[in-house]
């Protein structure tokens, strides 16, 4: 409860209370550090009608409406408060906070900047206050300014799922929003058309993407990479990498014209691989581990091809080297298990079997949270609180 207790004190001392106002107070007080915001802010809500101008109260009012998600009743609170206490940088910062979850972004931006730039000194403040920014410049249509703040919200926290999910977010809606500004600044040029392929193909419209894509190289044939692009929506297009070859085509078209393309040659492979064809899809795959030694997925199919071609110790080699490269994905550990049995090491493919099973389990849960809408990364608590629907 670190950002609860540290946000508590919003006004300072107690307020002056009649015996039954201060049994009604500690009632309330009771409530909040319960968690139970609704009784906390009926509460509070009748001691702000009997004292009108207690800032304390009316403070401790929005707050209790602030974490029961109430932003559209926290924020009148908020606004009382401060107009009896201007100085109050916490319930400043709130309601900027509250005015952005309404909508009312221009409002909110001035007291969210500052709550941003010098946040009061409360745990996770500067944190919530950043999320709520970037919520507000997107819907100010403010695209770079919500990446800038993305991009340093993202190093202060690189693992927060929450600030995570947000950066995906910032950064695909920036994307689009550049798309459309190259088309209405050079409609039928390359850059518009190639812009346009990639927000295409990033909402999964793939053939409008292989219609923009084709545009693209009408105008530049030899663009670097475009061909490889193409090639990606064809394949999603086609579905079975079998069946995609028209993708093979522009992926080994974007190898001729550029050897070290290590992602073309991986798909050039897995296409092979697809048609029964191990030994060329091998010939890819060794290119695509020589061009990119840390790329996972090609260490992936060239020790699962090896595998196939009972070149055992060769593909045990990079199989390891794909668990060490992402050791939380369960399919190398599958198809190193498969090489261990091959090379008669019973234990050690027993060890990769049963990771292999626990990451599986862990990926099941995990979609079956997804599909049930709970898995948000974070407790509903008051710790966590963050921007939302109210």
């Amino acid at each position: 409860m670190a950002l609860l207790s540290g946000w508590l004190p919003l006004a300072g001392q107690q307020p002056d209370l009649t015996a039954a106002q201060l049994e009604q107070f500690q009632a309330a007080e009771g409530a909040f550090s319960a968690q139970r915001y609704a009784n906390a802010a009926d509460g509070y809500a009748k001691l702000a009608g009997a004292l009108p101008d207690s800032a304390e109260i009316h403070a401790k009012l929005g707050l209790s409406l602030f974490f029961s998600r109430r932003c559209d009743r926290s924020a009148p609170a908020f606004e009382r408060a401060l107009e009896l206490r201007p100085d109050l940088k916490a319930a400043q910062v709130l309601l900027a906070i509250c005015l952005s979850e309404l909508g009312r972004y221009d409002e909110a931006l001035p007291g969210l900047e500052e709550g941003y730039a010098h946040p009061p000194n409360y745990p996770g403040v500067k944190r919530l206050a950043a999320l709520e920014l970037v919520r507000s410049y997107l819907g100010l249509r403010r695209h770079a300014r919500a990446a800038k703040v993305t991009a340093e919200l993202h190093a202060a926290h690189p693992d927060d799922p929450e600030v995570l999910f947000h950066a995906n977010r910032t950064y695909r809606e920036a994307a689009v929003q550049a798309s459309l500004d190259i088309a209405r600044a050079a409609p039928d040029s390359v850059w518009a058309h190639q812009a346009m392929g990639e927000t295409y193909e990033s909402r999964r419209f793939y053939d409008l993407a292989v219609m923009e894509y084709r545009k693209a190289l009408d105008k530049e044939p030899g663009r670097p990479g475009l061909r490889y692009r193409l090639g990606e929506a064809m394949l999603a297009l086609a579905g079975d990498p079998a069946q995609a070859g028209d993708a093979l085509e522009q992926f080994e078209l974007e190898l001729s014209a550029n050897p070290n393309h290590a992602s073309a040659a991986w798909r050039a492979g897995e296409i092979h691989y697809g048609r029964s064809q191990p030994e060329r899809a091998l010939r890819y795959y060794e290119q695509a581990v020589r061009l990119r030694p840390d790329f996972g997925e090609a260490r992936l199919a060239l020790g699962r091809v090896l595998l196939d071609l009972k070149r055992v110790e060769e593909a045990t080699g990079h199989l390891e080297k794909a668990v060490e490269l992402n050791p939380e994905n369960p399919l190398p550990r599958y198809q190193l298990a498969r090489a261990y049995r091959e090379d008669g090491k019973t234990a050690a493919q027993r060890e990769q079997l049963n990771i292999y099973r626990r990451l599986q389990t862990d990926r099941k849960q995990l979609d079956q949270r997804l599909l049930l809408g709970t898995a948000s990364g974070r407790p509903q608590s008051a710790d966590n609180h963050s921007a939302g629907a109210p």
